[in-house]
């Protein structure tokens, strides 16, 4: 569960602990960063360009938490979402398209309305098609097509969703591990190991969405990191990998018995898995072949539509075409968005999540070791206390 506080991060590579500041939800230590709770992104300027349009993906980096699904589950979710049709960014990336058609459409318009008034000589035929069979035959097509491409767009950013969640489990397990097996005279061992994880994650993250990530790597990893170990990072050749050799060499090291080591090199085998998934979904597209021809078979199918249309619909055909043409291409645009997910997965927010909770178990652990010891020494401090109606039960 989402808390609605947070700790503010402001440490040092050692051990400086966290600060307490009760003001925004945890996920949003993202400060001054575009994904927010529940809430639209202010002046943010509505992508046309690719690298714009490359740029935006960065709002869809939805988190929810209850407060979100209350607003969202709403009974006017319908009429806000058609009220802010025009402003959306999936629609608006689609105005090259919708203008091809939208002048196909008037040119179709113009051509059969100055035949029809005689403007045009009577050899002019018509370029209407005389009844719909070619668009009833490949409609079933279109629609497998971009049913096809949406299903396997979503697999893709569920199984990546899938596997950063599998990182935030694995970097709290060895984190509670380094906690629970390494004595409490290697606090800096356990701290060690606790920010080598926090580096898995944000090299990873950095790995994955390039440009554009929330922060740039060093910014990120300049408060967990030594100044020697952050060089160590940036100068390597693969900064995920380095950050696995390290945690793989300190699980070696760590004065614990074998099979507490063992199950942190687990972990640490689990993060080469993790990144292995991340590099196949990220490197592996869907078919080319396939992508290319889903789109000109639609492009294609949409700009047949006036010629099928103005025979029963007129100069109405323009609007009709134009709302069936960005309903079908938004439907394909969903697909090339999700396609490649770690652009829309908010990976920010999850690693200063996996940060809060690391850090946490670091710094409390020597508490949660003394209350332990207390219980089982049974002190006042720890004894528990049975009430006497209970008592009387028993």
């Amino acid at each position: 569960m989402l808390a609605h506080k947070h700790m503010r991060i402001s440490t040092t590579a050692a051990s400086k602990p966290l600060q307490g500041t009760p003001t925004r939800n945890v996920w949003h230590l993202m400060v001054s960063r575009p994904a927010e709770v529940g809430t639209k992104p202010r002046n943010v300027k509505i992508a046309i360009s690719r690298k714009e349009v490359m740029e935006s993906r960065r709002y869809r980096r939805t988190v929810a938490d209850p407060e979100w699904w209350s607003e969202y589950l709403t009974e006017d979710r319908f009429l806000k979402n058609i009220g802010s049709l025009f402003n959306s960014r999936i629609i608006r990336h689609l105005y090259g398209p919708l203008t091809s058609v939208a002048l196909t459409a008037t040119i179709v318009c113009v051509y059969e309305t100055l035949r029809s008034e005689g403007v045009l000589p009577p050899e002019f035929p018509s370029i209407c098609m005389p009844n719909q069979t070619p668009l009833n035959l490949t409609g079933f097509a279109v629609s497998l097509l971009l049913v096809f491409r949406t299903n396997q767009s979503y697999d893709r950013w569920w199984e990546a969703r899938k596997v950063w969640g599998t990182i935030l489990n694995r970097v709290r397990d060895i984190t509670t591990q380094a906690a629970v097996f390494i004595p409490e005279d290697e606090p800096r061992l356990r701290e060690g190991i606790r920010n080598w994880a926090i580096a898995f994650t944000r090299t990873l993250e950095a790995h994955l969405q390039g440009k554009l990530v929330e922060r740039d790597l060093k910014s990120n990893l300049e408060n967990t990191l030594s100044p020697y170990e952050l060089d160590m990072v940036m100068n390597s050749q693969h900064k995920v990998v380095k950050c696995c050799s390290v945690l793989a060499e300190l699980a070696l090291q760590a004065p614990i018995n074998s099979i507490e080591r063992q199950m942190l090199q687990h972990n640490v085998q689990v993060f080469y898995d993790t990144l292995g998934m991340c590099e196949r979904i990220m490197r592996t597209p869907l078919p080319l072949t396939y992508t290319r021809h889903s789109s000109r078979f639609l492009f294609v199918y949409i700009n047949a539509l006036p010629f099928a249309m103005y025979s029963a619909f007129g100069w109405g055909c323009i609007p009709i075409t134009i709302m069936i043409s960005a309903l079908l291409l938004g439907i394909d645009e969903i697909g090339v968005q999700i396609e490649e997910p770690f652009g829309v997965l908010p990976l920010d927010a999850i690693c200063t999540r996996a940060e809060i909770d690391m850090r946490s178990i670091i710094k409390e652990q020597p508490d949660l070791a003394e209350y332990v010891r207390g219980l089982r020494s049974g002190s006042a401090a720890t004894a528990r206390t049975v009430p006497a109606e209970v008592a009387e039960v028993r």
